[in-house]
């Protein structure tokens, strides 16, 4: 996925994927084993539920392009109480949290995020969801957190976003060398970075230099 530059627009593809791909692949694990349990009792049964988690899902996501907080709180609580083993609840929970991040509620972002975490089904789900727990952590003045929350590897296409968000936490410790040298490693992971990062970089310049 190294072809998108920000998070936001990782979602998108992630989302775009599973509306046009999600109920086959579903469909697919069903049919592994459905000469064991009776193959169109199970397929009958999951593509129902998949349908209606992809329903829940795309009122979620309705709700948080409308701004509406509680509708999308309502929506992505049934996909998370019913279907949690599905791929949209913790897309759901992505959305949620961007919501509630955007509105000051950084607790309840955090608890969102980090239960995307625990039940993301790839890799760009999870560190989409880290990524953006490490910036509601620097917010919440824990820095130290949300350097350990980007730890590790991460999936191609993460770095410029990853180092940006090490360059906040950093920046945020009071360490310029540090946040300058990831805001550095962030611009060259975007081919120049955006305005924006390079107004971060510029704010922990060495003086006079």
């Amino acid at each position: 996925m190294s072809e998108y530059t920000t998070d936001e627009e990782k979602v998108e593809a992630i989302k775009k994927w599973w509306q046009e791909n999600g109920k086959a692949v579903i469909a697919g694990i069903v049919l592994g084993v459905g000469g064991l349990f009776g193959w169109r009792y199970w397929v009958d049964l999951n593509e129902t539920r998949a349908e209606r988690a992809s329903d829940l899902f795309l009122a979620v996501d309705r709700a948080s392009r409308a701004g509406d907080l509680e509708q999308a709180r309502q929506q992505a609580d049934l996909l998370r109480a019913d279907y949690a083993r599905t791929p949209y609840a913790p897309l759901a929970a992505l959305e949620l949290a961007r919501l509630q991040a955007a509105r000051g509620e950084l607790d309840s972002a955090e608890e969102n995020l980090r239960w995307a975490i625990g039940q993301g089904r790839s890799e760009e789900v999870t560190w989409t969801a880290r990524v953006r727990l490490a910036r509601v952590l620097v917010a919440l003045e824990r820095a130290d957190e949300a350097l350990e929350t980007v730890a590790g590897s991460h999936p191609q296409g993460f770095e410029a976003l990853v180092e940006e968000v090490r360059g906040d936490a950093w920046r945020a410790k009071g360490d310029r060398d540090q946040a300058r040298a990831a805001y550095d490693r962030a611009i060259a992971a975007s081919m120049g970075g955006t305005e924006f990062l390079q107004m971060k970089r510029d704010d922990v310049a060495v003086p006079g230099a």
